[in-house]
This record gives structure tokens, C-alpha cells and sequence, in this order.
């Protein structure tokens, strides 16, 4: 005999209740690792402009890797609608 009533919500797993997720250790090391590589670069003579750039395409470059690595085929359908958005396509 089932211990669900009829008419009753069903259970919600834990999993899939709505709240915040725990941070990893990647995310900690990509937060502090970003700014500090920007301040040691800065710091060595490379300009600020040049900082900027390279750091945005590391940045570009681990969003794409993790979208293509997660399966994010709607992420990148967005990304690619982003990209031809701005190309005036």
C-alpha cells in the first residue's frame, strides 16, 4: 500500500530544493586568482589594456570549456545569439 495520499504533493528531494549551492575550491581559486594575476602583471610593466584582454579571453575560454564540458548546448545557443547580437548580424 502506498503511503502517498491522492491529491498530495509529491516529496522533494533535497537536491532539488531551491537555495544556494556550496562553493567549491575552483570557484574560490578562480575569484582570488583573477585579480591577483591582473595586480602581478600590472605590476611587471604589462598594460592595463593588455591586462584586461588576456584575462577576458582566459575568462571566455573556461566559460566555453565548462558550457561545452556541462553539455550547456542552450548556454552556447544564447552565447552564439550574444555574439552575432553584437556583430550587428
Amino acid at each position: 500500500m502506498s503511503t502517498i495520499r491522492p491529491g498530495a504533493f509529491a516529496p522533494v528531494p533535497e537536491h532539488g530544493r531551491a537555495g544556494r549551492a556550496p562553493v567549491s575550491a575552483a570557484q574560490v581559486c578562480g575569484i582570488t586568482v583573477f585579480p591577483v594575476l591582473g595586480a602581478v602583471l600590472a605590476a611587471t610593466g604589462m598594460p592595463v589594456r593588455g591586462v584586461f584582454v588576456l584575462l577576458a579571453g582566459c575568462g571566455g575560454i573556461g566559460a566555453a570549456v565548462y558550457a561545452v564540458g556541462g553539455g550547456g548546448r542552450h548556454l552556447l545557443q544564447a552565447f552564439a545569439a550574444a555574439l552575432s547580437a553584437a556583430a550587428g548580424k
